[in-house]
């Protein structure tokens, strides 16, 4: 399936020249499937992808898009699958009345849902690449006919979910009493699920902008289908545009922002509290030690989705500041690239936390060995009252 043909799964390509005008009339001749819609092609435009001045070419976005489609999703999905049902199962265990556990428990959710739907949406990339003659795979045609494309959002999903986990560990190391008092298991439960309902109705709002019909080129006579804007788009093209600039910029924007100052203000606290045990006795500094501890996988944690939005800053940064840098611009290929590392970025966040617990989390590590081990384990009062640490 090459970029020129059609629209690559998990992209959204608009030609430069689709205009309201450019899908002239719907086509009904013979040997032409029934309203197929004719694409117009002015004198003198040129398509995203082959145009001149592109600085990347056509090639290199073709070969991204096979690579992540057919290597770098199978092997993540295949890694970050079993890995978040297994931290699922360690803080359900570890219990889900404790604020981190939920939280944590609930992001491994999230986590497994963004690269299942991820690879729902490009399992057709693993075969077609070997297939000729067809363009679009029946389960992305189904996805996007049965508006649910929208579901990509759960990437972002996932920076929300981070974006609490880290306000709750900062509240606790800034303020531990008042945090105990103010901030409960429920409240945190009711943060996180009128949270998700908001990313994901305006997320599903917004991916009903698309839809793929089938498209006459005139001058090959040729038919395929090409993902473009919907009529619902065409409605309510202010109101979505709107919806999109919140759900794809200004959302994840929020979440970095507060993450990134959290953890800073996590960091010079861990380093405030690890000089403090060092000179404490005994027994208060094994309070302290569990503090260190979770604070210090937790700051793990946010740096790893800190590290994993730079693709989507960049991305950010150029469509703002660059002209040409869309899906309609000279600089098309470069976006699909920067698209491409942004879909990469967004799997090794999806599965690299598991590594993270194991390595820094030894409550963690002690549950998983005995899941493994199927040992009968400890209450869950019995782990908090003893190791405690994470």
């Amino acid at each position: 399936m090459t970029t020129a043909n059609t629209a690559m799964p998990g992209h959204v390509t608009i030609p430069s020249n689709v205009t309201s005008s450019s899908w002239a009339f719907r086509h009904s001749d013979a040997g032409i499937p029934e309203d197929c819609l004719v694409f117009r092609t002015e004198s003198g435009d040129f398509i995203p992808w082959d145009n001149p001045d592109n600085i990347v070419s056509q090639e290199v976005p073709q070969i991204m898009d096979t690579i992540v489609g057919a290597v770098f999703l199978p092997v993540f999905f295949l890694i970050s699958a079993p890995t978040n049902v297994l931290s699922m199962v360690v803080f359900w265990r570890q219990g889900l009345q404790e604020r981190i556990n939920l939280c944590f428990f609930y992001l491994s959710l999230v986590d497994l849902s963004h690269m299942l739907h991820a690879f729902f949406c490009n399992v057709d990339r693993v075969y077609l690449p070997f297939m000729t003659g067809v363009e679009l795979g029946p389960v992305f045609r189904f996805i996007v006919d049965h508006r649910l494309l929208g579901f990509r959002s759960l990437s972002w999903l996932s920076g929300f979910v981070s974006m609490v986990i880290a306000c709750e560990r900062c509240f606790c190391v800034v303020s531990p009493l008042r945090s105990q008092t103010v901030l409960s298991t429920r409240t945190t439960g009711l943060i996180l699920a009128l949270g998700t309902a908001f990313c994901v109705t305006g997320s599903l709002v917004n991916g009903m902008r698309w839809s793929l019909p089938c498209v006459l080129d005139p001058v090959t006579n040729t038919t395929s289908r090409r993902l473009i804007t919907s009529q619902f788009y065409a409605r309510n093209r202010n109101h979505l545009n709107v919806l999109s600039l919140f759900v794809a910029t200004i959302q994840p924007t929020t979440y970095l922002t507060v993450i990134v100052v959290t953890t800073i203000v996590m960091s010079v606290k861990l380093r405030k509290m690890t000089a403090w045990r060092e000179q404490s006795t005994s027994s208060t500094s094994a309070v302290s030690s569990r503090e260190v501890a979770l604070t210090r996988m937790l700051i793990a944690v946010s740096l790893l989705y800190i590290v994993c939005s730079v693709p989507n800053i960049m991305l950010g940064i150029g469509v703002m500041f660059v002209p040409g840098m869309s899906f309609s611009g000279r600089y098309y290929n470069l976006t699909i690239c920067l698209i491409d590392f942004m879909e990469i970025a967004s799997y090794v966040n999806a599965t690299f936390n598991f590594f993270i617990y194991c390595s820094l989390g030894s409550k963690y590590r002690n549950t998983l060995h005995g899941l493994c081990q199927c040992k009968a384990l400890p209450s869950t009062k019995t782990l908090s009252s003893t190791d405690g640490k994470n």
